[in-house]
């Protein structure tokens, strides 16, 4: 079956920000998003449990996954085109990362120099919100 790129999908509108994240070398290319929709498969009790995570520690608040971004990022597809490891560190420490990482740097510009908040996530709280990300990004690119 051939998938056809059409530009009005959540998913290509991905791949046209996986565009300018090439033009800083931070991306992977226009399509990964579409290729790799998620390398981490979905566990639903954890996505359920990051599902509340999300909502109860404000993630809400500068997030959203496929409806466009807020004051922080959009955060469709994160767990296809960014490193889980990478994610793990970011959502556990932000600040740490800020202060050493060039991806979290470049990051950071992006979006108006508005930093996330360390939330002292505990690993399992980190693990849940990566599943619920990945699962609703999973639904963001079927819209």
């Amino acid at each position: 079956m051939r998938v056809h790129f059409n530009p009005m999908t959540q998913c290509s509108r991905q791949g046209l920000l996986l565009v300018s994240f090439l033009a800083l070398g931070l991306g992977a290319g226009p399509l990964a998003a579409q290729q790799a929709p998620c390398r981490l498969p979905v566990d639903t009790a954890l996505a359920t449990r990051g599902q509340s995570l999300f909502s109860g520690r404000a993630c809400v608040g500068c997030h959203s996954i496929g409806k466009g971004k807020r004051v922080g990022p959009d955060l469709a597809g994160v767990t296809a085109t960014r490193d889980l490891d990478w994610l793990r560190r970011w959502l556990k420490n932000p600040t740490a990362m800020l202060a050493t990482d060039s991806l979290a740097k470049a990051l950071l510009a992006q979006n108006n120099n508005v930093p996330m908040p360390t939330l002292r996530l505990a690993d399992d709280e980190v693990e849940a919100l990566l599943h619920y990300i990945a699962r609703e990004s999973q639904k963001a690119c079927v819209r």
